[in-house]
């Protein structure tokens, strides 16, 4: 199939907006901390409360046996810190939105930011893969947003890793994988280009399924913003 007709050659997605905050650790690209972890994916506490990576970004954790693993968010949740617990309706009157922080200072303290990473790959010794590693990332360790060198580097080496988007259970695969091809390709300095070389990887995956395939495409085009 063309994907001239989704990706013209000439064309770049949209601009991504920026939201113009610096988080208080002050660390470039920390954003949060592991507390649970597996072969296949890991959950991160954010450091901040609401303020975690964007859905579809790619996020490394580096351990001291010199190697990295690479995730991709699939989800975000911004919940009470105790399991047992809901949050309840704080606002009254004119109190609302951003004023309900302001009065209530002790909601950063009751309430977390946890975001969920499905492993695409890790680094080691130097060499990337994109493949499950052979031990999940540790608990407790720091969580960083990729920086866009990394994320060339790492889809430099293929894009063997949206096999891996594609069959992950319990997250809404479709999205997540727009929302990481469009975030992935504002990290190029041509983005169509790598827009047409993911939408040719798709289209081998998804060549069974044409109005999926076009569905997905499609949706690389839409606005988005990023953290």
């Amino acid at each position: 199939m063309s994907l001239n007709g989704v990706f013209p050659r000439d064309s770049s997605p949209p601009a991504l907006s920026q939201r113009e905050r610096e988080p208080a650790h002050g660390e470039p690209g920390l954003i949060g901390e592991v507390v649970e972890a597996s072969t296949t994916d890991f959950l991160a506490q954010a450091l901040e409360l609401d303020w975690a990576p964007a859905f579809g970004a790619f996020v490394e954790v580096a351990t001291e046996d010199a190697q990295t693993v690479y995730g991709v968010v699939a989800h975000v949740q911004t919940a009470g810190i105790d399991p047992g617990s809901r949050a309840i309706m704080r606002g009254h009157g004119d109190i609302r939105d951003e004023r309900i922080y302001e009065e209530n200072p002790d909601l950063p303290l009751v309430l977390r930011t946890t975001f969920r990473a499905l492993v695409v790959g890790f680094a080691e010794h130097g060499a990337i893969h994109q493949y499950l590693p052979p031990r999940p990332p540790r608990l407790h360790y720091s969580v960083f947003t990729c920086p866009p060198q990394g994320v060339r580097q790492f889809t430099a080496h293929g894009l063997d890793y949206l096999q891996a988007l594609l069959t992950a259970p319990e997250v809404p695969v479709d999205e997540l994988l727009a929302a990481n091809l469009r975030a992935t390709a504002h990290q190029h300095s041509d983005s169509a280009e790598f827009l047409q070389l993911a939408g040719r990887e798709l289209a081998q995956l998804l060549r069974a399924d044409y109005a999926r395939l076009t569905s997905i495409l499609r949706r690389c085009l839409a606005p988005v913003e990023v953290a």
